[in-house]
C-alpha cells in the first residue's frame, strides 16, 4: 500500500507498470460503474489522484530526478487527454455539448411542473445516458494517455546507485 500512498523512495520500472495497470483498471471499473449505476460514483475517482502522483514521484526518484517533474506529467496528461478525448468523441459520434444542451432545455420546461423530484430524476437518468455514450471513448482516451505518459516515464532510466532518494529499487 505504501506504493500508492507515499511519495518517498524509489520504484523500479516493473513496479511502476504494475502500479499503473492496477490504477488504470480500478479507474476503468469505476467509470463503468458510474456510467451504469450513478454518475456521482465517478467523483470517487478524485481519491485516486494521490496514488497516481505518488507512483510517478517515486519513478522520478528512481531516475535521480525531483518528484516535482510530476507536475509536468500532469500538464502533459491534461493536454493529451483533451486532444485525444475530442478526437475520439467525434470518431464515436458523441456530441456531449448537444446532449447537455438538450437536457438543460428539457429540464427548464419540466421545472414549470413544480415537481423538483421529477426534474432531478430526469437529470440523473440523462446523465447516466450521457456517461454511457461517452464510456468507450473515455476509456480509450484514458488508455492512450496512460500509455503516452508511461512511454515518457520509460525514457527516465533507473539510477543504478544510491541517490538522494534512497537505495536502488529491488
Amino acid at each position: 500500500m505504501e506504493l500508492y500512498f507515499s511519495p518517498n523512495g524509489r520504484i523500479s520500472q516493473g513496479t511502476y507498470w504494475r502500479g499503473v495497470i492496477t490504477l488504470f483498471v480500478i479507474s476503468a471499473v469505476l467509470s463503468a460503474v458510474a456510467a451504469y449505476v450513478s454518475p456521482f460514483i465517478g467523483f470517487l475517482g478524485i481519491i485516486f489522484i494521490w496514488p497516481w502522483i505518488a507512483l510517478h514521484v517515486k519513478r522520478f526518484h528512481d531516475a535521480g530526478k525531483t518528484g516535482w517533474l510530476t507536475l509536468a506529467m500532469v500538464v502533459l496528461a491534461f493536454i493529451v487527454s483533451f486532444v485525444v478525448g475530442m478526437l475520439l468523441m467525434g470518431a464515436f459520434g458523441v456530441d456531449a455539448a448537444s446532449m447537455q444542451q438538450e437536457m438543460m432545455e428539457d429540464m427548464e420546461s419540466m421545472q414549470s411542473s413544480g415537481d423538483p423530484g421529477a426534474v432531478m430524476a430526469y437529470a440523473m437518468e440523462q446523465s447516466k445516458k450521457m456517461a454511457q455514450k461517452q464510456l468507450i471513448p473515455n476509456l480509450l482516451s484514458s488508455g492512450i494517455v496512460t500509455a503516452a505518459i508511461g512511454f515518457v516515464m520509460s525514457l527516465f532510466k533507473s539510477d543504478p546507485a544510491d541517490n538522494q532518494y534512497g537505495p536502488p529499487a529491488a
